[in-house]
């Protein structure tokens, strides 16, 4: 979702995209010789193990590439003079707050996924490398496997969706929109921010709004508690206006980031 995001939305700078197959983060050679190589300004990291309930039976997978590989690629952009743009997330707070949590808030994961990705900020921090780390969550585009083509495309006429967590769906379009601001503005205000469109949502919430943009005729059945693999924050609402006012950014709405994304979806069918 990112990588296919930031590619479009970078076009007007030498862009050197790798994909999964082109590179393997997490082999140290072959991540050295591609830095060493092309002697980038900005590594942006849009690679990470987000498979939440399979971390849990796989977590040295998720620990090699959320962790391992994020303190590797730090190491190596200090060696180079880069600066990192690296993204985590909401998950790495335990959801027990009432009011969304600042970029200074303790940390606290309750599943394998958010502990992996909380060890590679702090990688990261350690390395000493110029950095921004963007905490965001509940990630969608128009392409790429998530929640809201999952609503738009299955066949099911009925469709029981958690009503009992709270957070911010957040558009990968406007992500890559605003990483395209940050390289042409740099404050070089390095550290942790966090990035969500405006707003808040529970799951069932949004998929209703989802329906409703496009129109579907489904029936959508909020539950309390929806069988998974790994715990989820209850209430995961990140603070952004730290983020609007180092880099004097107005972030979208969620209804406005929806509008966009259904947009885009339309026109690549």
């Amino acid at each position: 979702m990112l990588g296919i995001s930031m590619s479009k939305a970078l076009q007007n700078f030498e862009l050197i995209v790798l994909s999964r197959q082109d590179l393997d983060i997490s082999c140290f050679s072959k991540v050295r010789k591609q830095l060493y190589t092309h002697q980038p300004d900005y590594i942006i990291n849009c690679a990470a193990y987000t498979e939440v309930d399979l971390a849990e039976s796989q977590a040295e997978t998720a620990y090699k590439i959320n962790s391992r590989a994020v303190g590797m690629l730090a190491q190596l952009a200090k060696e180079i003079q880069a600066t990192l743009i690296h993204f985590s997330t909401d998950y790495v707070f335990d959801g027990s707050a009432t009011s969304p949590y600042k970029p200074t808030a303790s940390t606290n994961p309750i599943n394998v996924y958010g502990a992996s990705k909380l060890q590679g900020e702090k990688a990261i921090q350690r390395s000493g490398v110029k950095h921004y780390i963007f905490r965001i969550s509940w990630l969608y585009a128009p392409h790429g496997k998530n929640f809201f083509r999952w609503v738009m495309e299955n066949d099911r006429q009925e469709m029981n969706v958690v009503d009992n967590q709270t957070g911010c769906p957040t558009s990968a379009i406007d992500v890559a929109n605003f990483v395209n601001h940050i390289i042409h503005n740099d404050p070089n205000t390095y550290g942790t921010y966090h990035f969500t469109n405006t707003g808040n949502l529970s799951w069932f919430a949004f998929a209703k709004a989802i329906a409703t943009k496009a129109g579907l005729q489904k029936n959508i059945i909020p539950v309390s508690h929806f069988p998974t693999a790994a715990k989820r924050p209850a209430f995961s609402l990140l603070e952004c206006s730290l983020t609007e006012h180092t880099f004097n950014y107005d972030i979208s709405s969620t209804h406005e980031a929806l509008d966009s994304v259904y947009s885009t979806y339309k026109l690549n069918r």
